[in-house]
């Protein structure tokens, strides 16, 4: 209750400040309110192989919910320069309730904007995505699906992302120029990645403690592992010609291994992507590498991802089409004795029955080659997704 008495207070006082009149000689402050909510029915059949206990029986059907509220708050200065501050919550009790994702202040004005905070860097605010069936399913950055993944006899792929997102939220600051005849580009500065948790691509990395979450006093120590001082450079080009729309980009990322331990290495993630639309007709492709930050000279420890898609919009339906492959070596720390690889086929359609209302249904189908690194550990599924999502 006092928590409710609080976010209701706090609620209040941001309505009257909204509600004041500016003097005349202050720029008006401009505050937004945004987000979405979304919610699906998944049903899942994946081959259940072996477990420890006869018990051990995969889920058939569950629901699926994400939600997300954006706060902003923005000022237009008499210099030419716009200032603002932007932060995400999560709004799920999965989440552990109302949970920052995103919090950073931004500077913007004729000469481009700088980001300060919790926030994506360069390499995945400017990566180009492929086309996809729906989002939340096959997306870049998808976050609905019940497959089970990771080490172990019943994994397949669990829901796979391909976003150039190395450094995540941890704080950073970001420069990004001002688009010239469609060309933008960046770059990104993070002392210190998150900790324990850091993964990629759906693959856990080497190194990180607990503590570099920003949680505790010993937030700004090096330990044997651990991964800071990242870069990322990223440029996108979007242009049209004729009847074409044409958008492509390619981002780099390095971060150091602090205190090199055998068999780590400095953390190195390279994408590029490119789209195509004509007409309905909407089609590309996105490749993204990553080293896992481990020294090739030890074992090959990369992780390949390959990904293509093609879309129909026609008056309120998309229908779309992805393909995704994930390739990972033998090398990667802790994760098996075996080259795995995983297929992924995804086909959907959209119908936006409203403004900022959507239905969404997708069948998604996954294959895995030596599932988590155990060799002729071969497995399957095939999952069924319908769901809406309200934008507002």
């Amino acid at each position: 209750m006092k928590n409710i008495l609080m976010s209701t207070a706090a609620l209040a006082a941001l309505a009257l400040v909204a509600a004041a009149p500016a003097r005349a000689d202050e720029p008006a402050l401009q505050l937004g309110v945004g987000g979405y909510i979304s919610g699906y029915a998944v049903y899942t059949d994946q081959e259940d192989a072996d477990t420890a206990a006869a018990s051990d029986e995969l889920r058939d059907f569950d629901f699926r919910k994400d939600t997300e509220v954006h706060l902003s708050g923005e000022v237009a200065l008499d210099n030419g320069i716009t200032a603002g501050a932007h932060m995400e919550l999560l709004a799920d009790r999965a989440d552990g309730g109302a949970t920052v994702e995103e919090s950073y202040l931004y500077l913007s004005s004729s000469w481009g904007r700088v980001n300060f905070g919790e926030e994506d860097g360069i390499a995945y605010l400017l990566q180009v995505a492929a086309p996809s069936a729906d989002d939340k399913v096959d997306g870049i950055r998808p976050d609905i699906g019940t497959f089970v993944g990771g080490v172990g006899a019943t994994s397949v792929g669990g829901t796979i992302d391909y976003a150039h997102d190395d450094t995540n939220y941890a704080n950073k600051i970001t420069y990004i120029t001002p688009v010239f005849n469609g060309f933008q580009a960046g770059v990104s500065y993070t002392p210190t990645l998150n900790g324990a948790g850091t993964t990629l691509n759906g693959v856990t990395v080497v190194g990180g403690d607990a503590d570099l979450g920003g949680t505790t006093a010993a937030v700004f120590s090096d330990d044997a592992g651990d991964f800071g001082n990242a870069w990322e450079i990223a440029a996108r080009y979007e242009g049209s010609f004729d009847a074409v729309d044409l958008a492509i980009g390619a981002g780099y990322s390095t971060a150091d291994d602090e205190i090199e331990a055998a068999g780590d290495d400095d953390l190195d993630t390279w994408n590029v992507g490119a789209t195509l639309g004509w007409g309905a007709f909407g089609l590309g492709a996105a490749y993204i590498t990553t080293n896992n930050g481990q020294d090739p000279a030890a074992a090959d420890a990369d992780t390949n991802i390959w990904v293509a898609g093609v879309d129909y919009t026609t008056g309120p339906y998309k229908l779309g089409l992805s393909y995704l492959t994930r390739e990972t070596d033998d090398g990667v720390a802790g994760f098996g004795a075996e080259d795995e690889e995983i297929d992924r086929w995804t086909a959907g359609v959209i119908y936006e029955w409203g403004p900022g209302m959507t239905f969404r249904g997708a069948v998604q189908w996954q294959d895995a080659e030596n599932a988590g690194g155990v060799a002729a550990q071969d497995n399957d599924g095939t999952q069924v997704t319908l769901g809406t999502q309200l934008n507002f």
